[in-house]
């Protein structure tokens, strides 16, 4: 009995050691994600998400985001795993659809905003996940040969804009847990919004 207590003890302890060792140290995620963005060229810096209205409103891993392979119409606030998917989504989606549709590179990505301290517009009592850093408003793009797209104006329109918007819309729903467009609801008549939060909302277009 006593054999069988102590090699049960040392399996325990055993597992415990493994599962330890298996548990990245608290900073790591934060480190490999800040080391993927500097090693996809992505334009950031650090920073802090400060709020002076509700301590809540907390931004695992902060940066400040100038240009992912396309610049930024304005630099953006946020979490780094948001900006790693922006990347990934950039890099694997929507250029490439621009080159199908258009012959073109995207030069810039417009935007309405990141981070923000605010509460979700359809779910009251919640925070949104922009006050979280985990979602951005895309309202357009600019090609490299100067030509704009625009959510509102476009994605309801005809051609290759229109075919551009869709075809990005549904590819995003492999990329972003929740894809709101235009056909979503009235207030996103003139965005798409994207994010990584726990919820999953995503309609294709």
């Amino acid at each position: 009995m006593h054999r069988l207590f102590a090699q049960a003890s040392a399996l325990f302890i055993a597992a415990l050691l493994a599962g330890c060792a298996g548990t990245p140290p608290p900073g790591t995620g934060g480190r490999v994600c800040l080391a993927e963005l500097s090693r996809h060229d992505v334009d950031f810096r650090p920073a802090d998400a400060e709020n002076p209205r509700d301590a809540r409103c907390a931004v695992d891993t902060a940066v400040r985001v100038r240009r992912i392979e396309a610049a930024l119409n304005r630099p953006a606030m946020m979490s780094c795993g948001l900006a790693s998917r922006l990347d990934e989504f950039e890099r694997e989606i929507v250029q490439p659809a621009a080159r199908s549709e258009f012959g073109e590179r995207i030069a810039r990505i417009d935007h309405l905003g990141a981070f923000s301290c605010r509460a979700n517009t359809q779910l009251r009592g919640r925070f949104s996940e922009h006050a979280f850093g985990r979602a951005i408003d895309i309202s357009g793009f600019r090609l490299a040969d100067g030509t704009q797209i625009s959510v509102e104006r476009d994605w309801s329109g005809s051609g290759a804009k229109r075919s551009f918007l869709h075809r990005i819309a549904r590819g995003a729903c492999r990329y972003f847990s929740v894809v709101l467009t235009p056909d979503s609801n009235a207030d996103h008549y003139n965005h798409f919004h994207f994010d990584i939060g726990p919820g999953r909302s995503c309609t294709e277009a």
